[in-house]
């Protein structure tokens, strides 16, 4: 179906990659126009316009679809497509999350035959990728209580440091936009999207702009969105997920120097690094325009609809942790009240147990200097 560019030399090289570039542009401005797109569609316009090649009409349109899969996935950031590990009848996306299957309750393949879908419900086989803010939240009771209580958070309290040192909670940084914010709870790990300029390049310029990006057309029709988002949740997604680094990152000092120890990009290239997420999450001035305003206090209904229930659980599990050590209470200040006040009464604690141990000492000072004061008898 393609060339391969292994082992070519360098005219054959130039010709892959000028009908890789034909592909991915033309997905995009397909994707884009169109109202209700598949990958079946997009696979036969693709051959219409001989940038793919079908000569056999089963083997070659199983691996474009992979192909055009493959590319979509690279276009929205929303999964990383397996090339290998299924049969060439099946798709199927990268485990990032290593099994955990996250809110969305992900599935990582389905068969081919799916390809005649559109786009959002094609990818509802591989589980709810965007949920959609008025999806029903999916937790114990005690997980739903804590989520209707949870109105506001701050960076004071919820953040990175405090995630890490008090809840424990180690950090892992994956490809996929739709994995933001997961929390694997068993093995304590918070997964977080590594490109956030992609978010910041996948917001509207203006209130005209209709179309969107790319991402934005796999959002669901307004009858179909009690599962999936529509597109104005979308943007508020890519808006939200710029507001999530502020937040666990760039307004706290302690948060920021969390950052600094992590690696990010461990093993990425250095022309595939995103300078803005060190922007976002190491420094104290936002670089965020009018539209991502960072609080000192955060409504999530207001602020976070579309990471509400994310951020809930993330909470109630950092809530449920104590300090153990010395050092760990005086960093805990989530109940900056209740620090104020132990301090406080440690310190007037403390200051009673020196000018109580300061008096005994006096007295037994005073005691001694009367024994010795006092004549001794003389011998007969």
């Amino acid at each position: 179906m393609f060339i391969s560019s292994g082992g070519c030399g360098a005219e054959e090289r130039e010709a892959w990659y000028q009908r890789f570039s034909a592909l991915w542009d033309f997905s995009a401005q397909y994707l884009r126009a169109q109202d209700k797109p598949c990958i079946d569609v997009l696979v036969t316009q693709l051959a219409e316009r001989d940038i793919i090649d079908l000569h056999d009409p089963r083997s070659d349109l199983f691996k474009a679809r992979r192909l055009v899969f493959a590319v979509v996935g690279w276009q929205t950031m929303l999964y990383q497509a397996d090339m290998g590990s299924y049969p060439s009848g099946q798709l199927g996306i990268v485990d990032e999350m290593d099994g955990y299957r996250g809110q969305g309750q992900l599935l990582f393949k389905q068969n081919q035959s799916s390809c005649g879908r559109q786009m959002h419900q094609f990818l509802m086989g591989f589980g709810v990728l965007l949920p959609s803010s008025r999806l029903h939240f999916n937790g114990s009771q005690e997980e739903e209580r804590a989520f209707r209580a949870l109105k506001c958070v701050e960076p004071a309290s919820f953040n990175a440091f405090l995630l890490h040192s008090i809840g424990r909670i180690s950090i892992k940084w994956v490809d996929s936009v739709s994995h933001h914010m997961e929390l694997d709870q068993t093995t304590n790990i918070l997964y977080l999207y590594r490109y956030p300029s992609f978010c910041k390049l996948n917001l509207p310029v203006a209130d005209t702009e209709q179309r969107g990006s790319v991402i934005h057309a796999f959002a669901a029709p307004e009858q179909d969105s009690n599962l999936w988002m529509t597109r104005e949740e979308i943007t508020n997604m890519m808006r939200e997920t710029l507001l999530t680094y502020r937040l666990l990152f760039g307004q706290n000092k302690r948060a920021r120097q969390t950052f600094r120890k992590c690696c990010p990009f461990d093993g990425v290239p250095r022309e595939g690094r995103d300078s803005l997420l060190d922007s976002l999450c190491g420094r104290k001035r936002s670089c965020l325009s009018s539209e991502c305003q960072e609080r000192d206090s955060y409504d999530l209904s207001h602020d976070f609809p579309m990471y509400r229930t994310k951020i809930a659980a993330i909470h109630q599990h950092l809530s449920l942790r104590k300090p153990r050590t010395w050092k760990e209470l005086w960093h805990d200040k989530r109940d900056s009240a209740q620090w104020h006040t132990f301090w406080l009464v440690l310190f007037v604690g403390a200051i009673g147990i020196v000018l109580t141990g300061m008096q005994v000492l006096l007295q037994i000072v005073q005691i001694a200097q009367q024994q010795y004061a006092r004549p001794q008898p003389t011998a007969a």
